[in-house]
């Protein structure tokens, strides 16, 4: 055998041990670390219930379907294919909540994520007719957090679904832009599906949509 090919298979097998590794150390990264899935849980209809009231406690909204969690049949697509055909907004879709009772029943929270400096930023943005009634984060882990603007998510209340976000622009530099680009990017996703979607979401025939109240028969 020629020095050349034995070369060859010794590299070949250096990389097929090493592609072993790395398979080893996702599979282990993945049971340690496991992917993050959106629940509506205590914690998630707390952040809910401050950004967009539901009338009651904390606990009887997520006990008493105050707060629902959508599935694709309930806004008509997919956040699979919602997300791959919006990668260039480098930010994802990961949960759509709806009020159906209670304050503010017709609002719905859009759950959303952007890569930050430290891992992935999420956002809860909350609509009603057409307007961010509150935002908020639910999970992150940037250093330069407390670097923020304090009314960074009350600055948001108000715009309307057809705004494009720019945070940059209200605030200048804060000394965190990444984590400030990441919230940025996540309220402006969420925006973009409130706006294709918000027909589906909220349901005409049980509450106020769009400020009209629905017709008597």
């Amino acid at each position: 055998m020629s020095r050349t090919v034995s070369n060859a298979l010794k590299a070949t097998a250096v990389l097929v041990i090493i592609t072993a590794v790395c398979v080893g150390a996702l599979a282990l990264c993945n049971m340690f670390f496991p992917k993050y899935v959106p629940t509506l849980d205590g914690a998630t209809a707390k952040l809910i219930n401050e950004i967009c009231p539901t009338g009651v406690s904390d606990d009887i909204a997520l006990s008493d379907g105050y707060i629902e969690l959508l599935g694709d049949v309930d806004y008509g697509v997919k956040l699979a294919d919602y997300n791959k055909a919006n990668k260039s907004a480098k930010a994802e879709i990961l949960a759509v909540y709806r009020q159906s009772k209670g304050d503010n029943a017709g609002a719905f929270i859009i759950e959303a994520k952007s890569s930050g400096r430290d891992g992935d930023v999420v956002v809860l943005t909350a609509y009603k007719n057409e307007n961010i009634v509150g935002a908020t984060v639910k999970k992150q882990g940037e250093s330069y957090w407390n670097k923020l603007p304090t009314d960074m998510f009350e600055s948001l209340v108000g715009e309307n679904v057809y705004s494009e976000i720019d945070l940059s622009a209200k605030f200048g530099k804060t000394g965190a832009t990444l984590s400030l680009t990441a919230v940025n990017r996540a309220v402006n996703i969420s925006n973009s599906f409130a706006k294709e979607h918000n027909r589906s979401i909220v349901k005409p025939d049980d509450f106020t949509v769009y400020g009209h109240a629905k017709e008597s028969e």
